[in-house]
């Protein structure tokens, strides 16, 4: 996080014996990852500057280059303050928690505006996960609890 960097680490899966490290830079506080292993997209939280906000999700294609950069500009779809958990469909969509004053996941399509996809019943959205048959689970730490939503 202090370096402003994702390290990436191939691993042998049968001993976890490192084949590969990829250092990617060009982040300012990165925190949290999602992934689509059948796309290869990922998604980086970033924390942003506590004085100068800069909250953001910033999408990777398979070569490590950022592709798209969510929630910066209202233009594009909210305008995130604190985004935790993260998570991107079959689709390509990023859903991201973001523990802002409203407690909301948001989606961002692949094309056109993103929007709230959940707005009530969360206090504390932190970790996202997609089920294979269609159901978003959401740890709500507030509520000490996992929330699941019907999504798809």
């Amino acid at each position: 996080m202090r370096r402003g960097t994702l390290t990436a680490l191939r691993l042998e899966t049968s001993t976890g014996r490192r084949l590969d490290r990829t250092v990617v830079p060009g982040f300012n506080k990165p925190y949290l990852v999602g992934s689509n292993l059948t796309s290869g997209l990922i998604a980086v939280t970033e924390r942003g500057k506590e004085d100068e906000g800069g909250a953001c999700v910033k999408v990777l294609g398979p070569d490590w280059n950022t592709i798209r950069v969510l929630g910066l500009n209202a233009n594009v779809g909210p305008v995130l303050s604190c985004p935790w958990g993260v998570c991107i469909d079959m689709e390509g969509n990023v859903l991201v928690a973001d523990w802002s004053k409203e407690h909301t996941v948001l989606i961002y399509p692949p094309q056109g505006k993103g929007r709230p996809l959940i707005t009530q019943g969360l206090s504390s959205p932190r970790g996202l996960a997609l089920l294979p048959d269609g159901q978003l689970v959401v740890a709500d730490s507030m509520h000490n609890c996992i929330k699941i939503f019907q999504y798809n």
